[in-house]
């Protein structure tokens, strides 16, 4: 289980993980049995190229799922008062970082998404990754990415 971040005491956040969203994979899920359901409902009507449509839709989601839930409690992020680890990647330091923040991006639709987005000085990478499918929040990324922040900027003056 992931430490929630407490605003009021923040001695007891030391890092914060992020994960991939759970809520993606039941919806993935539901997405195949519902798959399933039309295939059986389809081929009971005798409607063949609809059911051969929908058995290759099927048989070709069943993959994404097995790998969306082996890497469900792969860590994605790992952010500390050290710094920001991506995935397996080295962790990197707070002094090598700049401009850490969560940006909305909207659409023609004007639909947003929200982006974590941080600048590697060192390598000159700009990283975004969508919020989409990971598991916190944007405000609760915002109040991790100060907090550690923080900690790194008077550690370093300690």
């Amino acid at each position: 289980m992931r430490p929630l971040i407490d605003t009021n005491n923040l001695s007891h956040s030391q890092e914060f993980l992020i994960y991939y969203s759970r809520s993606n994979i039941v919806m993935r899920a539901a997405l195949l049995i519902g798959t399933a359901i039309a295939v059986i409902y389809f081929y009971i009507e005798n409607k063949p190229w609809i059911v051969l449509l929908l058995l290759g839709l099927f048989i070709f989601q069943i993959p994404y799922l097995i790998r969306f839930i082996k890497s469900i409690d792969d860590i994605q992020f790992r952010i500390n008062a050290e710094g920001i680890q991506y995935q397996n990647n080295m962790l990197v330091s707070w002094d090598k970082i700049e401009n850490e923040r969560v940006e909305t991006e909207y659409d023609k639709e004007n639909e947003g998404t929200d982006y974590f987005i941080y600048f590697i000085k060192d390598t000159g990478q700009v990283m975004k990754f969508s919020l989409e499918d990971l598991s916190t929040s944007r405000g609760e990324l915002q109040i991790v990415l100060t907090v550690n922040r923080n900690r790194f900027n008077k550690e370093s003056i300690a």
